[in-house]
This record gives C-alpha cells, sequence and structure tokens, in this order.
C-alpha cells in the first residue's frame, strides 16, 4: 500500500476536521508589555492632572516667595526663622 500526497492530504483534512483544528484559531489577547502599560498610566496621570481645580496650595506657596526676596527699606523690621526680630540697618 503506497502513500500519495492525494491520500495524505485527505488524512490530514479529515483529522483536522475530527479534532476540530480545521477551523481559524481564536484572536489571542495579547497582554500590553511593560511599555505599554506605563504609558496608558502616564496618560492617565496626565489627563486627571489637566481635569483638576486650581488649587489655592500655589497661591499659599506663593505668597512667602514674595515677600521672602522682596527688597526692604532701611529701618524696616523683619522676623528671622527663629523668631528674632531684626531691623535693617543699611
Amino acid at each position: 500500500m503506497t502513500n500519495t500526497r492525494e491520500k495524505t492530504e485527505a488524512n490530514m483534512a479529515h483529522w483536522r476536521r475530527v479534532l476540530g483544528k480545521d477551523r481559524a484559531p481564536a484572536a489571542v489577547e495579547r497582554a500590553p508589555t511593560q511599555a505599554e502599560r506605563y504609558a496608558a498610566w502616564s496618560a492617565s496621570i496626565r489627563s486627571t492632572e489637566r481635569k483638576a481645580p486650581a488649587s489655592d496650595a500655589r497661591t499659599v506657596v506663593a505668597a512667602p516667595r514674595a515677600t521672602a526676596f522682596t527688597a526692604y527699606q532701611v529701618g524696616d523690621q523683619r522676623h528671622a526663622a527663629d523668631g528674632t526680630l531684626w531691623r535693617r540697618v543699611a
């Protein structure tokens, strides 16, 4: 008994049908890579930051900065970090 190409192909087709392999393989959902997960997380963080309302913390922080570097006149008094009072003399 000789095997011919037609017999072999028919045999393979028969067993594919029997084993349910003749259907196209289902699309496997691919897991995202670490870079893709990080990009998605970063985009979500940036979008929430853009949607966040302006906070009062900026004005609270900006006020001491504005007064810390302002020019003082001779004779002005200023409190140091340790609570002592300093008078500008020059």
